[in-house]
């Protein structure tokens, strides 16, 4: 047998086979298209057919998940066929519909019972406008998220898991179910929406195919299978993606809130007694992009710069300007460089006391842009006091789906590793006492006072 994950995103499709022992045995990536068809299912077909094509399918039963952009939607007709194009997750509600929903439910009431606060991009916001703007079709029809619609084609049967429920802000998280009140506030019924399902496991076993025998593992939102990919330990471990925003994800044993700025996003997990949790942090590989651009640095470049970047640990506040991409009071390009990184460890060091899970924390695992550099996941392993493992691997969240098929037919994989086509670098703090003093006595009051703001 061999576990097939397929990571549909906003921009591109990735996707890879694992054999029994969970070694990567190929991988395929597809760009997006630039429409707002529901490409998923075409996508799902292509990577099909490419592992097909290449053998790895031939005389083996095929498990497979699929993990998608979170939030993003289709409608469709009776038959699970697309009615319209595909709402992505980026697409915005107005803030008139934001308005009613915070009138309606309290943004904190909202928060608690969704684990999101009242936005424009939630598809509870768009769902209500679609609604009162008569965008809905009259006749039989339902809302399908990625996962769920690739496998109403297959299967000719809708239901959704957990993780993709509640980041449509229509789920009552804790309870594992669509809240009937969100549901009268988007003028909708329960009908409407797929069956939810509450734990990884197989949907369908044995579908004859034209790749050969098929068996379908429940769908992710796609942060819940980077969770999965980075092995993480409730409790004890979390994943720090480096991309344009930076995004920290973990599993606890309850659910965690952030009532003061709603930063973090608790949610259920797929796996049993598990909680999930996804906190937003800033801008800052947009930021720091904008700072290399400033000082005419490249990203190929930036290894030598970093070389000549030696310096204390800081003895003041670091600021950082990330509309500008300009770190405050510091003009040479290797110590703005520098002091960017370690004021990036500082917000991360931050968002980690703010939810309470800093001091039973052993590691981090890093994925992202920032993982191309050596100095910025040392930085970020020195301010945390924490062991930092830098993972490079476009297909990490692909790899989680797969592990999910595996773990659903022959359980987890134990000892959890790394794809075998990972580059993986692991940092050990070299300054953690000085960090920690300059975190506490500079950077923590700034943190608290922006908060507060």
């Amino acid at each position: 047998m061999v576990f097939c994950g397929i990571d549909i995103g906003t921009t591109s499709t990735k996707a890879v086979v694992l054999d029994r022992d969970g070694r990567v045995i190929d991988e395929v990536t597809l760009p997006a298209p630039a429409t707002g068809a529901a490409y998923w299912h075409q996508h799902f077909c292509q990577v099909m057919d490419c592992f097909h094509q290449r053998g790895w399918f031939r005389g083996v039963e095929v498990a497979c998940s699929v993990t998608g952009q979170g939030g993003s939607f289709v409608f469709t007709d009776e038959t699970f066929r697309p009615v319209g194009g595909a709402c992505s997750w980026t697409e915005l509600a107005d803030e008139a519909i934001v308005r009613d929903m915070i009138d309606t439910f309290g943004k904190s009431g909202y928060y608690h019972l969704t684990g999101w606060p009242p936005h424009a991009w939630l598809a509870a916001c768009k769902l209500r406008q679609s609604v009162e703007r008569k965008r809905v079709p009259e006749k039989e029809c339902c809302l399908a998220t990625v996962p769920d619609f690739v496998y109403a084609q297959l299967t000719d049967e809708l239901s959704t898991d957990i993780t993709s429920a509640q980041i449509t802000g229509l789920a009552d998280f804790q309870r594992i179910r669509w809240s009937s009140d969100i549901l009268d506030w988007a003028d909708v019924s329960e009908g409407f929406l797929p069956p939810i399902r509450p734990r990884l496991g197989v949907l369908k076993e044995g579908l004859r195919t034209g790749w050969g025998r098929l068996t379908l593992v429940s769908g992710s939102h796609d942060q819940y299978a980077a969770m999965e990919a980075a092995g993480l330990v409730r409790d004890k471990s979390i994943m720090l993606g480096t991309g344009t925003a930076w995004v920290i994800n973990g599993r606890t044993s309850r659910p965690l809130f952030d009532d003061r700025r709603f930063q973090i996003h608790p949610g259920t997990d797929l796996h049993p007694d598990s909680c999930g949790f996804i906190i937003t942090l800033w801008q800052i590989g947009a930021g720091f992009d904008k700072l290399l651009n400033r000082l005419g640095v490249t990203h190929a470049s930036l290894p030598g710069l970093e070389e000549v970047a030696n310096a204390d640990v800081p003895r003041d506040c670091v600021k950082v300007d990330l509309d500008t991409g300009s770190v405050e009071s510091v003009e040479d390009a290797s110590l703005a460089v520098r002091r960017f990184m370690e004021w990036s460890g500082s917000v991360v060091a931050h968002a980690l006391d703010d939810c309470g899970l800093r001091r039973g924390l052993e590691e981090i695992v890093v994925t992202g842009g920032a993982m191309s550099s050596r100095m910025w996941p040392q930085t970020i392993a020195d301010v945390c006091g924490l062991i930092v493992e830098a993972v490079e691997c476009p297909q990490f969240t692909a790899y989680g789906a797969a592990l999910h098929a595996r773990e659903a037919l022959l359980g987890p994989l134990e000892p959890h590793r790394f794809p075998s086509t990972a580059v993986v670098r692991t940092y050990t703090p070299q300054h953690p006492r000085e960090y920690r003093v300059w975190y506490q006595d500079h950077q923590k009051p700034m943190l608290d006072a922006i908060g507060e703001m």
